[in-house]
Order: structure tokens, then sequence, then C-alpha cells
């Protein structure tokens, strides 16, 4: 598996590799401190799996480096991982295309549950961005109502994993669930929710409210 990192801080960097050490045994990691320095490695990778983004970068404007990325490597998934939290920011990036974006103050275990996700095909975003959106919609009267009860108490506890990136082995460990169980309850989640896949779940849940009542439960 190969990815590029794109950040300015060095130490950053070196803290990214050792997280990113717990993906792959068979991961080659290419560095870079600005666009211009990683247009080279894109040319000379146009095979890479993954594009870690600091979207502060120097000589180019928030997310002008992504957008020329994807042109680079269209089908190529890049996350955004970064200082800033504003939903404002995390909203403009998914929408410009990232398939995740990743607060820098996250834990090594949140961010490599967050880059699995991605790497499987779906698209990461934090939890606490999503209960701010909530919150904001709550407020405006455009959030729709879903009554939990829709959940066993037991897929509460798969959801209130789920919205912290965890895995379904992770998952199993945290609550005492076979894997194979865990995979029951969130196929009933997705059902429940009319969604595809967890990502849109935990969305879904943060929209209409659940994730506050999951968590305090």
């Amino acid at each position: 598996m190969k990815i590029l990192l794109i950040d300015d801080h060095a130490l950053f960097r070196d803290g990214m590799l050792l997280v990113l050490a717990g993906l792959n045994s068979d991961i080659k990691t290419f560095e870079a401190s600005s666009y211009e320095s990683a247009k080279g490695s894109i040319d000379s990778h146009p095979d890479l799996d993954l594009v870690l983004l600091d979207l502060n970068l120097p000589g180019i404007s928030h997310l002008d480096a992504l957008l020329a990325i994807l042109q680079q490597l269209p089908n190529t998934p890049i996350v955004v991982l970064s200082g800033t939290e504003d939903p404002q920011m995390v909203e403009q990036a998914i929408r410009r295309g990232a398939r995740g974006y990743i607060p820098k103050s996250s834990p090594a275990k949140i961010m490599l549950n967050a880059l699995r996700l991605v790497l499987c095909g779906g698209t990461y975003l934090p939890p606490q961005i999503l209960q701010r959106k909530a919150i904001k919609l709550r407020r405006s009267g455009d959030a729709p109502r879903h009554p939990q009860h829709l959940l066993t108490p037991r897929q509460v506890d798969v959801l209130r994993e789920l919205s912290k990136g965890q895995s379904n082995k992770e998952i199993g460990l945290s609550i005492n669930l076979t894997e194979s169980t865990v995979r029951v309850h969130i196929s009933a989640i997705l059902k429940a929710f009319n969604v595809r896949n967890r990502t849109q779940a935990i969305q879904y849940a943060a929209e209409n409210g659940l994730l506050k009542t999951v968590a305090s439960g």
C-alpha cells in the first residue's frame, strides 16, 4: 500500500508515520511538506492508494490543494488531516471530494479506524462535527425526529461504538459480542435507518438527535 502524507510540520509527519504503521505491515509512505513537493511524488507514483492532506499548506490557499490533487488522482481517496474543526470547513472539504476529515486532535485509534473505513470505500466524518450539525438543525427546526425505540438496547450500544469509529472487532470487544453478532446488529441499524453504510447511519443518528441520547445513555 502506498500512502502520500502532505503536511508542513515534520513533527506531525513523524507522529503520523507511527500511526500508519498500525494499518498494514506492507506500507510505503511518501512525505511532502508542500503541495509543490507533493506533485513530484504524485507524478512518480500515480498508483497511490491514499493521500493524507493538511489543508493549511504554504503557498496554496485552503481547499485549492485538495481540488488540484483530485484532478491528478481522481480515483485515489484523499483524507484531510486538519487542526481546524470548523463544521463549515468539514462540509466544504467533503463536498469538494475528500473521502474523510480527521481532526489532528483525534486519538491514534480513531485515526486508524477512520482510515480503515475510507480504504474500505466509506467516508469518515468526526462524530463531534455531526453532533454540532445536528444541534444546529434542531435549533432551526429542520431536523426530522426518529424514535429511538426502533433500536434494541444492544443496537444502541453498537451505535454508540460506531460513532467512535470502532471496527466490528473492536465493537465486539468493547461490549462483549462476537464479530458476527456485531454485523447482524449493524445490518439491523442500517435497515432501521434506511441507509446503506455505517457512515450514513452515524450521520442519520446525529441529524435525528440520537447520538446525544446514545452518549448520555
